[in-house]
């Protein structure tokens, strides 16, 4: 049986990118509103949780993996202490105005990668974002797309998908 997840972007949805155009240093990481209880609402549910996420800055000089995965882990202990995770993060390390590439939203291949490693229903599964690429990307492979106000809490949408499953 194949498993449901709810996809997140990660700038402006997870975390708050009103300070940082790239948030690349734990410092400067803020978690958005309830975050952290959507995470667990969506984690108790039984659904996985999976992010995918550009960051360009890689490809720019201006940052490198390490420092991303430093966000993400400090992601997870945030999140941590409202008992909720993020199964995988998935990131694109490219910037169009660099190279070219099939990760960077609106592509949809790390979402193509996540559902084969977790074994996802695209078609029953969800993505929520706060650009039109998020949305392209998740429509290209079958998702049901939210987009969200950045920066804003997105449990009326969490609260949408429950409803939904």
């Amino acid at each position: 049986m194949k498993n449901r997840a709810v996809f997140f972007d990660r700038d402006g949805v997870i975390n708050n990118n009103a300070n940082y155009y790239y948030v690349y240093r734990p410092v400067q990481l803020e978690l958005n509103p309830d975050i952290g209880e959507a995470i667990e609402k969506i984690n108790q549910a039984g659904l996985k949780v999976l992010v995918v996420s550009n960051q360009g800055g890689i490809s720019k000089g201006l940052y490198e993996t390490f420092d991303v995965e430093m966000v993400h882990a400090e992601i997870q202990r945030k999140l941590n202490q409202y008992k909720a995770s993020v199964d995988e993060f998935y990131f694109c390390p490219h910037h169009d105005s660099i190279e070219k590439c099939l990760c960077r939203k609106p592509d949809s291949l790390l979402i193509e990668k996540a559902a084969a490693v977790h074994n996802i229903d695209l078609e029953s599964s969800f993505f929520i974002g706060d650009s039109q690429r998020d949305i392209q990307a998740g429509k290209k492979v079958g998702l049901h797309t939210f987009k969200v106000d950045a920066n804003n809490s997105v449990m009326p949408v969490v609260k949408q998908i429950l409803d939904l499953i």
